[in-house]
Order: C-alpha cells, then structure tokens, then sequence
C-alpha cells in the first residue's frame, strides 16, 4: 500500500509557511538535484574516446577496435602516391614555384586539399566497415594564416560526414617544422637539420599542437593526437623524445583535457621500449602506436609479441599505425596476427587511395621503379584500397616535379594541365576496388 501525507496548504491553496513545510521542501527539491545528477552520471555516454586500462573506450562507453585507413595526399603529399619518386614535397614545392611561380603551386596544394578527400570516401569507408581515418598533415600549412585556415577548414568541412558515419579520426603530423627522421615523407633532404637539434622546430611543434587542441577540443569524433610521426633519435638521446613528448602534451592539456595523445615508438615507431621505460612521464589517456613495414625483413611475428610486452607492462592500449604496402601473402599474415592478438587496440592501414600501378613491360623500364617496390614486383603489390588511373603524359610531369634524374622540364602549360589532372582524377567514381586486399583486410567488397 503506498503511503501518503498531504501537504498542508492556506485557503488560498499556497503552502502555509511553516517551519515543517520549509525542510520538506528543501528535502524535495535535494532529492531532485540528487537524482537529476545521478542520471547524468549514469545514463549520458562517455563524451570522447579515451582510455580506460588497456582499452580504448568509444563515446558510446564500448570498447572500441580500430580498424582503419591512412590518408596521404591531402593535408600532406607524397609523390610516389601519384607514382612519383621518393622525395620530399619541399623538392616538388621548388620545381612547380620555380617554373609556375610561389603562388600557383598554394592553389594547387589548395585544390588538393578541396578535391582528394570528400563526403563521397568517407561514405564508401562506411560501408566497407572501416571506423578511423588517420589523417597526416604537414606543419607547414601553419605557417601563415591562409594556410592554416585552409587545414581547419578542410577538416570541419568533413566532421558532420564523419559524425554521421561514427568514423573517427586521428590527425598525425606527419611532417613537422623539422624531419624527426632521415625519411622523405617526413621532409627530410639530406643535410637537413633534424627535429632533435632544433629548438625552433621544437618550439613550433609544440605551438601547433596547442592550437588544433584548442579548435578541437570540443569535437567527439577525434579519437586522438598522434604527435609524432616515426620518430628516430639516437639511442643515447632516448629520453630527449620524451621529454618532448611530455612538453607537447602539458601544450594540448592546457586547452583539452579530454582527447587522447598517441605516443609512436622510437626507431621509425618499431620499439616502444623508450615508452614503457619513461611511462609515468606520459599523460595517462594516452596510448602507445607502433609502425611494421616487412620490406627490409621485419616480421610481424618476431616483433608483436615485442610491442605488446611493452603495452601489457604498463597496461597502455596499443595499435599499429601504420603497415600495408605489400603482398596479399604478407599483409593476410600481418592482419590474421594482429586480429588474433585479444589485447591489441586495432591497426591503421596504408593507404587509402593511390596509384592504380601499371603492369606493361614498359613500366619495368620506367625510373624511379622500374616495376618494383622493394623488390617487390607491381604485379604483386597492394598500394590501397581504392585506385586511379594517371596517363603517362602526366606521369612524366609528376616525375620532373619529384626530381626523378632522366625527367625532362615541362612547359608551363604542360605543368598546368598536369597539375590539373592530378587534382581531378582520384574522385572515387573514377576510382577501382582493390577486391582482393578489401577482402583481406576483413572489409566489406561491394559496389560503389
């Protein structure tokens, strides 16, 4: 039987003011407070990823397993996406400036920016079942304002698609203000000044960082930070990548305390040892990022059993941010070793859309490749997911723009239309599947 007390009221129907009535109300309105905050408490999802022990936890407060693609080409470039050599976009930025001028080449890179990644891709990912975009950009786009508004606007253009289709996405930078390594996609030209040496280039980084967490600091579906990409510091001066670390983290916490940071391992991101070893120095909702490309004789195998102990040991979530480029035989080996590893946080793979790689007998006597990455023959390699065919005559203007030696100086309306081509022709419905790696992968085959 429900008990009741009827409130005693005037004539008038108000409460008759008393001393009794005052503490029931009082008591009434705490017990609303009381219950309105605990259904917030426990009934609101968690707002951002963030982690929880080992585990990444999506916003909806599951357990989340990346399953994800890379994204080159758009906020950064890289020539041998195209089908150009190995050299840094600052070579390419050089050539198309010295024979277009300063201002041509910012549009095209504008153009790329506008074209290479749109509504259209982040639909189709849906449907194969992919769940994170990593997304690299080049430091240079801060600096100026105009450049920098192009990389905010580029992304915030695409959040609401993002959201829509619960795909997160992970900025890396990829190349910062000086190369942390001796690669081409991070920046490097041989001579360079490394990241390390440089207190300026430390000093910048640090600063872009604090501005994308101060613009997005509010937004859900950026699953992290990536800081760094493939860091390389000699061993001796381990603790000085830390240290870094920790400055760039204390930047994004002082504007966002809810995302992510992705720590990479040292030694282009192959041992997590230095994070293990200086752990307490990290933020804790962090987590650790590995890199394995088996072209030069890393295995899978050998080196996971590596990088998980180093995970387990301080009880971080680990996933590979990079891999791919390779053999169906390979990549079938790395991804079945990755999935079936139960404390692994998933992996991102490389690439997303590139090249479709010619196979004529021509091509294998074509520079810079001759039909081979890696020794790996094109018949054989799996660049992407999705690809676009280049015709030659563009090819051979993409190799002058990426220095390769016996490429001959195209007019400049030759280098326009090149330029123009390159900007068009990776839309996705000019755009093939790669059946077999989709299929390998574990995503869904289907039409576009």
């Amino acid at each position: 039987m429900q008990i009741t007390k009827k409130i005693p009221v005037s004539p008038s129907g108000k409460l008759k003011p008393t001393m009794k009535n005052h503490k029931l109300f009082f008591a009434l309105l705490f017990s609303l407070i009381a219950f309105e905050f605990l259904s917030a408490q426990t009934s609101d999802p968690v707002k951002f990823f963030q982690r929880k022990g080992n585990e990444i936890i999506h916003p909806d407060g599951k357990p989340f397993k990346i399953k994800g693609v890379n994204v080159s080409c758009w906020l950064y470039q890289e020539n041998y996406v195209i089908g150009g050599a190995q050299t840094a976009q600052k070579v390419t930025a050089a050539r198309v400036s010295g024979l277009l001028g300063k201002q041509a080449y910012q549009q095209h890179i504008k153009n790329m920016m506008d074209s290479f990644l749109l509504a259209e891709d982040i639909e189709l990912m849906k449907r194969m079942g992919i769940n994170c975009v990593r997304l690299g950009f080049d430091a240079e786009l801060f600096d100026d304002e105009k450049s920098k508004a192009w990389f905010f606007n580029s992304i915030d253009r695409l959040l609401p698609v993002f959201r829509a289709n619960d795909i997160a996405v992970l900025p890396i930078m990829m190349v910062p203000p000086k190369a942390p390594d001796k690669l081409w996609c991070t920046g490097y030209v041989k001579g360079d000044t490394m990241l390390w040496d440089s207190p300026y280039a430390k000093k910048r980084t640090i600063e872009i960082w604090a501005e994308i967490a101060k613009h997005y600091k509010n937004e859900r579906m950026i699953l992290g930070y990536d800081l760094i990409g493939e860091p390389a510091i000699k061993k001796n001066r381990e603790k000085e990548l830390i240290d870094f670390y920790k400055d760039i983290s204390t930047a994004i916490r002082a504007h966002d305390p809810n995302h992510m940071i992705v720590y990479e391992g040292n030694n282009y991101a192959i041992d997590l040892k230095v994070l293990a070893t200086y752990d307490d120095m990290l933020d804790k909702n962090g987590c650790y990022s590995f890199h394995l490309y088996t072209w030069l004789g890393l295995k899978m195998k050998n080196h996971l059993p590596k990088f998980m102990e180093n995970a387990r040991l301080r009880n971080r979530p680990v996933f590979c941010g990079e891999w791919g480029i390779n053999r169906i035989s390979t990549i079938k080996n790395q991804v079945d070793l990755m999935n079936g590893e139960k404390d692994m946080n998933g992996w991102i793979v490389y690439m997303w859309k590139a090249l479709e790689l010619p196979l004529t007998k021509e091509e294998k006597k074509r520079p810079p490749y001759y039909g081979n990455w890696f020794f790996i023959p094109f018949e054989d390699l799996n660049m992407s997911l999705i690809t676009f065919k280049i015709d030659n005559e563009t090819r051979d203007v993409i190799d002058w723009m990426s220095a390769v030696k016996v490429a001959r100086t195209p007019s400049p309306e030759m280098a326009k239309k090149a330029l123009s081509k390159i900007e068009h022709i990776n839309h996705v419905s000019n755009c093939n599947f790669n059946l077999k790696l989709i299929s390998t992968l574990g995503f869904k085959t289907l039409e576009k």
